[in-house]
């Protein structure tokens, strides 16, 4: 059949995306973990110095390891816990419920779950990566905070003000209806105190270092309280799951590409 044909072409395309593609992604994370010498504040500041009367604009990508701070005290919203960085979201959640007709003409009912986003709030103070001696590398977050690998510390559902619209919570139209559950509210962060890890591009402004996404997008970006080591097995795990996940896609789709043929 052409649908089997079409749907095993597709799976083979996506299994070598994985295999492939997504898997050297992975491994150039790997390979720059372990290639990039871990650097000191002074280090870093040399370097950027000695090259600022060539290249005001110079970067460079290093590896640094400090301690997260936050450059003015930070409450995350919803804990109220002193952080170093956070993302606080705000969702509604509700239950669609309707009623069907199944393949014997009997009523059947089906509630559907749904997370809707209302709001995201970040914070608005920098954050730095401090040394022992107490020197500050500021991390660029403004508009990449997805980027960053936060902690999820605060995910809790609030059912205190769902605000029914009639007695049984329920918008009713025609059989069908809609019950807001609560609020969710979830907070990823970066505890003060907390241990840091970044690998990224340096560069001075102002007499400032600050480390930011590379200018080249095939070069790592990674800001995280995991260690070295942990993060450098995370990388090697997902370059295994993307092989035999592609392999395995690959294997699928050739087997329904064949079915498809013969059919």
């Amino acid at each position: 059949m052409v649908l089997l044909i079409i749907i095993g072409l597709l799976l083979v395309g996506l299994g070598v995306w994985l295999a492939v593609f997504q898997r050297a992604k992975k491994a150039n994370v790997a390979l720059e973990i372990q290639a990039q010498p871990t650097k000191t504040y002074d280090e870093v500041k040399e370097a950027l110095e000695a090259m600022q009367d060539y290249d005001p604009n110079y970067r460079e990508l290093v590896e640094v390891k400090g301690v997260a701070q936050a450059s003015q005290p930070t409450l995350a919203p919803f804990s109220h816990t002193r952080v170093a960085f956070y993302v606080a979201e705000n969702y509604q959640v509700s239950e669609d419920t309707e009623e069907y007709r199944d393949s014997n003409g009997a009523r059947k009912i089906r509630t559907t779950k749904h997370e809707d986003k209302l709001s995201e709030e970040v914070s608005t103070a920098d954050l730095l990566c401090k040394d022992a001696a107490g020197n500050e590398i500021v991390i660029e977050t403004n508009g990449i905070a997805n980027k960053l690998d936060l902690i999820k510390s605060y995910d809790t559902l609030d059912r205190s003000n769902t605000g029914p619209a009639n007695p049984r919570g329920m918008l009713n139209v025609r059989g069908t209806g809609r019950r807001i559950i609560g609020y969710k509210l979830v907070e990823k962060t970066f505890a003060a105190g907390a241990p840091l890890y970044v690998l990224g591009e340096a560069y001075m402004m102002s007499n400032r270092i600050y480390i930011g996404p590379p200018k080249d997008p095939k070069q790592p970006f990674i800001v995280t309280s995991k260690s070295e080591e942990q993060m450098l097995a995370s990388t090697k795990s997902s370059q295994s799951a993307s092989l035999f996940g592609g392999l395995g896609l690959m294997v699928l789709g050739l087997v329904l590409f064949i079915v498809g043929i013969v059919k």
